[in-house]
């Protein structure tokens, strides 16, 4: 009986030398702290921080027995009212909870990346991604490291990534036929009229990521990590696309 009584009160929240102390007292009334050290077999100096736990809960009572500090358990009823003013203090500070819960699971991550050694290290994660939306020049990532850019569009091909491409038109000559030699149907690939230029950062978006890289020196890159904004990015692109031409 003992032991289920103890089950149920660790389970509507007091810590176990909580809940034996406070039954302790249920069953043996007025009790000193030695008292109580005693019948519970919890150390005395334990006994005093537990008792001012209980009290804080409301469950238990200091009163004085002659010179000394006694205790005595409240009518079980208290735990059902120190439970009610919990879920009230819960309920009023929820908003600002939830609010600040909203607030952080939005925050945006930066990672920053300086040097070429470190932004190859960017495409190569890409490569986790089922499906990548781009934007920049392919020509001068081919001129940069033409090794990275036939292993990258490999890569592509090879785990069946649905890539979908916006490039500049100065792209089309030596990147652009390589891009169509080595890729299957799951790349799509659309130009940016000349008008724009080459100078360009790209832009690599895969799931909760958005990577622009700098391809000019000094050679750089950033992800910023945040659902929200690669999938705003991931929109724009795909409006962008639907209103250039096929090539």
């Amino acid at each position: 009986m003992t032991n289920s009584i103890l089950r149920q009160l660790k389970e509507i929240g007091l810590k176990k030398n909580e809940a034996e102390i406070y039954l302790f007292l249920l069953q043996n009334g007025i009790s000193t702290p030695p008292q109580i050290a005693k019948g519970t077999a919890i150390a005395r100096t334990n006994c005093y921080n537990i008792l001012k736990s209980l009290q804080e809960k409301d469950v238990v009572e200091l009163i004085q027995k002659g010179k000394r500090d006694a205790f005595i358990a409240r009518d079980p009823e208290s735990l059902k009212l120190s439970l009610e003013r919990r879920l009230e203090s819960v309920e009023r500070v929820l908003p600002d909870l939830r609010a600040t819960y909203v607030v952080q699971k939005n925050k945006p991550t930066f990672q920053f990346f300086e040097g070429w050694q470190e932004v190859k290290s960017i495409y190569e994660l890409t490569l986790e991604a089922k499906e990548i939306y781009a934007v920049g020049s392919t020509e001068k990532l081919n001129q940069i490291d033409p090794t990275l850019f036939e292993k990258y569009i490999k890569d592509i091909e090879k785990r069946k990534t649905v890539f979908r491409d916006l490039i500049t038109f100065k792209s089309k000559n030596i990147s652009g036929q390589k891009i169509k030699a080595l890729t299957t149907g799951l790349y799509s690939v659309k130009f940016l009229p000349e008008k724009c230029g080459e100078n360009l950062t790209d832009i690599l978006i895969w799931g909760d990521n958005i990577a622009l890289i700098a391809l000019e020196e000094p050679i750089f890159g950033t992800i910023i990590t945040s659902k929200p904004l690669a999938d705003t990015f991931r929109t724009i692109l795909t409006v962008l696309r639907d209103f250039l031409p096929e090539d």
